[in-house]
């Protein structure tokens, strides 16, 4: 054989056998030059590897705690035989294999958007009724979930708050975000918060699937009835209490306590919701652990980030650059800075996150004008007289002559309506406690409360199965009437998109019929884009205005409201303002902020084999009670 040649190996021109020899050449090696890109995955990587582990490591299994509760259960039932229970525990691995394979799936399907489809396929397992809502955050939703095979109880009716990713990410939300639904996973069980059912996201949104509270909030209920009789808002004020111990028991601070974060369930009873604002300590709930992780990475490679054009005046805003760089320096030394060797491994990293929180946020200032105490009222501005009413409380305060009002009602009022540090609180609270405990909050802690004489008669450990004062009124279980009599929903940034203006021919088209000077004033207001605080002082002057007619002031307000252009708030974080970075940015954290946010709650009603037609009948004596759920 001529082994000058071979088919399988030809010559090359390196080959010792080829005709000729020649220098392979050799090209200089390209340094890869890190981008914002770069930045974003290496940090959102961070991020999922800590939290996930935090969650492996140092949170309770769900799983196992259901196999214990199980466990318990059965040890209770003397008259079973040791084969009537192995029975029961074989059925229960099945169960927890099938809501295995279901938390699974919807992983899968959560992660699905990063193909060629925006939406995740998760969304259309339900189907969408109405509109419950809509806020600054988004939409929530009343959803009919669709058959599915596998299921016991397909159908069922739910509330799905849908929130806009975009926003959220410009407003730095991702702790409370987190928070909010790392609330809803741990009070699974709870009867006095309101279940989630699901969560999980796409490219745009995230979804919360919760459990349909048809009576709508409590302040519906406060707007229909106007004043409630002493012995009912006894009631509710009990309930009230007793939700927010429960928040406290799961170490949550809710921070946004008020009558329309308590929903009224199918029987009556309330439950409280909401927990955008809530706070426990945790670092993966702190806005400035996110910045650190970026922002360490943007000061190791020595990028550049200049920000917006306000960014950009120089001398004239070096204040407010200071007050920025200050709050970045400030989370680089809560969560930046840990004392471990190079070697040590990410166990260790993350029990040092958990022993050094964020203990400054359960001092910070949050929550809603509407409800506030002085101590929140003193650091603010704006609305200054009624500010200034609450200051001087002790002055302006009153009960009116009517209704009437028990002298153990106004005890009550009056030990509540105080300076923080004599208020009527749990004991644990005062100063010298705080410091012994190193707690922010404490389970059961309104023991001082529950104690006054005014709660002297009231069965605390029974008011879940009292009859309460109100029952809904529901002809089916999609139900909604109680939020369509709410108030009309304020969210007009859906309308039209930014950019689109009208001419004046449009505006005198779509006004055909009313004065010029109606159709002049109509054309002002929409040039200015506003926000939801100057929607409410366009209001007022459309109101105080002599010359307009009623009707003409109903009409401005609703074309103001369907043609005028929502003002936009800057970024908090620089990295989304400056305009070389901030559509990657943007765009790479609507895909990685929210790893690991897929998560299911157990079917109460079990899952059912799909090979098999018929639920399999079960001894009620011994069974019916079993309960697998945590």
């Amino acid at each position: 054989m001529d082994r000058r040649y071979n088919r399988r190996n030809p010559w090359t021109r390196s080959s010792p056998e080829g005709r000729a020899l020649s220098t392979i050449p050799e090209a200089g090696v390209v340094q890869a030059r890190p981008t914002i890109a770069t930045v974003e995955r290496a940090s959102a990587a961070k991020i999922f590897l800590e939290t996930y582990f935090n969650e492996l490591l140092y949170k309770p299994n769900a799983r196992a705690l259901r196999g214990q509760c199980l466990e318990s259960q059965l040890c209770n039932y003397l008259l079973m035989t040791p084969e009537e229970k192995e029975k029961i525990r074989v059925q229960y691995r099945r169960q927890e294999t099938c809501h295995l394979r279901e938390s699974r799936a919807m992983r899968a399907g959560s992660l699905a958007y990063h193909g060629n489809q925006d939406s995740s396929p998760l969304v259309n397992n339900y189907e969408p009724l109405q509109i419950l809502g809509k806020g600054s955050f988004g939409v929530v939703r009343l959803v009919r979930e669709k058959p599915a095979p596998g299921h016991a109880f397909p159908g069922q009716v739910y509330a799905m708050k849908v929130i806009r990713k975009t926003e959220m990410l410009r407003n730095s939300q991702e702790g409370h975000l987190r928070a909010e639904r790392d609330f809803l996973v741990a009070s699974e069980g709870s009867q006095w918060a309101v279940p989630l059912i699901a969560s999980f996201q796409d490219m745009t949104n995230l979804y919360l699937v919760m459990e349909y509270m048809p009576g709508g909030d409590f302040l519906g209920l406060l707007i229909r009835q106007n004043i409630l009789q002493e012995p009912i808002a006894q009631f509710y004020i009990a309930e009230m209490i007793l939700a927010v111990e429960e928040a406290h028991r799961l170490n949550f601070i809710h921070r946004d306590i008020k009558p329309d974060n308590f929903l009224i369930s199918a029987t009556g009873h309330l439950k409280i919701s909401d927990f955008g604002l809530a706070f426990n300590d945790h670092w993966s709930h702190d806005a400035a652990y996110y910045n650190t992780h970026r922002y360490s990475l943007v000061r190791r490679l020595n990028m550049n980030i200049n920000g917006d054009e306000t960014d950009q005046k120089g001398n004239k805003d070096l204040l407010k650059h200071l007050e920025w760089y200050q709050s970045l320096v400030s989370g680089l030394d809560r969560h930046g800075k840990h004392p471990l060797a190079s070697n040590e491994d990410l166990r260790s990293l993350i029990g040092w996150r958990n022993r050094h929180g964020n203990r400054t946020a359960a001092r910070s200032v949050v929550g809603t004008s509407q409800y506030m105490a002085p101590e929140v009222v003193l650091t603010e501005e704006g609305r200054k007289q009624t500010k200034q009413n609450i200051v001087d409380f002790k002055k302006n305060f009153q009960f009116p002559s009517r209704p009437f009002v028990s002298d153990k009602c106004k005890d009550l009022i009056c030990r509540l309506i105080q300076e923080k540090d004599i208020r009527l609180c749990s004991r644990r609270y005062q100063v010298k406690y705080r410091d012994s405990f190193k707690s922010y909050v404490f389970p059961d802690d309104a023991e001082d409360i529950k104690a006054h004489r005014w709660f002297r008669n009231t069965p605390w450990d029974r008011l879940q199965s009292m009859p309460p004062p109100f029952t809904p009124n529901l002809k089916s279980d999609d139900d909604a009437h109680y939020f369509d009599e709410s108030e009309p929903f304020e969210d007009w940034s859906e309308s039209i998109p930014s950019g689109v203006f009208l001419r004046s021919e449009d505006v005198k088209e779509i006004l055909f019929g009313f004065d010029t000077d109606v159709q002049a004033k109509a054309m002002e207001l929409i040039k200015i884009p506003f926000d939801a605080a100057k929607l409410r002082s366009i209001d007022r002057d459309i109101d105080a205005s002599k010359e307009l007619q009623p009707n003409d002031k109903a009409t401005l307000k609703q074309f103001i409201r369907f043609y005028g252009h929502k003002e936009r708030k800057r970024p908090r974080d620089m990295l989304l303002r400056d305009k070389d970075t901030k559509k990657t940015s943007l765009r790479i954290r609507k895909e990685t902020a929210f790893m690991g946010y897929t998560w299911r709650r157990m079917r109460p009603g079990g899952y059912i084999d799909p090979k098999v037609t018929e639920i399999p009948k079960t001894d009620e004596s011994q069974a019916s009670t079993l309960n697998f759920e945590r």
